[in-house]
């Protein structure tokens, strides 16, 4: 069973990808569905908001490495909003600030606009 919550939405400036959880070997599935679909349509500008994932495995920081990199290539702009530290390291390893435009949220700033709901 899988502990992640991948949901995508649209946002401002294009589409939304929101994770939740944990994100380990039983959830690169499903994340990879998403990601492609996003990355498919050939979106200028995707973000991934990262800021309910408490973990993410190599596997999981692969994924959205790969994501960041087509959506470059393909001359658009990767935003991840909100990495939590745990995230962060995993996507450190892999350079991914090189790749991504990191966005953090300030508590002053505005709250999540999709809260956890489901479907």
């Amino acid at each position: 069973m899988s502990l992640l919550e991948v949901s995508d939405e649209a946002g401002d400036s294009g589409p939304v990808v929101v994770l939740a959880g944990e994100a380990d070997h039983s959830s690169i599935t499903q994340l990879n569905e998403v990601l492609t679909a996003q990355v498919s349509a050939r979106t200028s500008h995707l973000t991934i908001d990262v800021t309910n994932l408490r973990s993410a495995d190599p596997a999981t920081a692969q994924a959205l490495l790969l994501a960041a990199l087509i959506v470059r290539v393909q001359g658009g702009n990767p935003v991840l909003l909100n990495p939590q530290p745990l995230v962060a390291q995993a996507l450190d390893h892999l350079r991914a600030a090189e790749t991504f435009t990191i966005l953090g949220r300030t508590s002053a700033e505005n709250e999540p606009a999709a809260s956890a709901g489901s479907g």
